[in-house]
């Protein structure tokens, strides 16, 4: 019988994986442009000597349309991206019916529900034209209609701000692929790697716990200083 050995520790093994500081310095960078920390960005773009990337120019642009849509002004975020990029919607209309549905929405928000009515069943609403898997979704919208505090409805979730920041991700996922299709970028796609490895590290993290592994550090998000505690991770690969 083979003599049995026991597995090599945690740590060790992640000494032996190679990761080159460029690699990790342009998956840092990937993360801050595409999601938006413009003063972030640039303060990393000097200290870590990294080039940018293709959608460096569209912050500014992107994270108005975002904080817009964060706030509830959906109408003005759809006007703003149009006239940036004006087949934004034609091309993608799931993220076209989260605006209109995030619009109807804001006005039972605000409980205009008249107006809210007479949008839902306008054409420039679009919901009836709605891909038939996203029916549900409509229902769930206009049943917010029947409870004077739709917030504490079934379908309250519609109305917290985290549905706001959902579509407003999802427009700016949109405006980057727009950015791409339309030629302006030479450059691979900007994919959010960044945030598919640390997806990547928390499902591993939580393998190990439910194996009983406990030798290895844990990535804190709730670091104060992200980008120092991603680094730290990091130390010595």
């Amino acid at each position: 019988m083979a003599e049995y050995r026991p597995s090599t520790s945690w740590p060790h093994r992640m000494m032996s994986f190679q990761c080159r500081q460029a690699d990790l310095n342009r998956l840092v960078m990937n993360y801050l442009v595409t999601e938006g920390y413009q003063e972030a960005a640039k303060r990393f773009m000097t200290e870590a000597s990294v080039k940018p990337g293709p959608h460096m120019d569209t912050i500014g642009d992107r994270l108005r349309i975002q904080d817009a849509v964060r706030v509830g002004q959906v109408k003005y975020a759809m006007d703003l991206a149009t006239r940036i990029y004006p087949r934004l919607f034609e091309t993608d209309n799931y993220v076209f019916f989260h605006m209109q549905q995030l619009r109807l929405i804001e006005m039972i928000r605000d409980q205009k529900i008249e107006k809210a009515l007479k949008f839902a069943q306008s054409k420039a609403a679009g919901f009836s034209k709605v891909d038939p898997r996203h029916y549900h979704e409509v229902e769930r919208t206009m049943g917010l209609l029947a409870f004077d505090r739709p917030e504490y409805s079934p379908y309250g979730e519609l109305m917290y701000y985290s549905y706001r920041q959902k579509v407003a991700g999802e427009i700016n996922a949109a405006m980057l692929r727009c950015h791409e299709d339309e030629g302006k970028s030479k450059e691979e796609p900007m994919e959010p790697r960044m945030m598919f490895l640390i997806k990547l590290i928390l499902w591993a993290q939580a393998k190990l716990d439910r194996e009983g592994f406990t030798d290895f550090h844990k990535l804190d998000l709730g670091h104060a200083d992200f980008e120092e505690e991603f680094r730290r991770s990091f130390q010595g690969f």
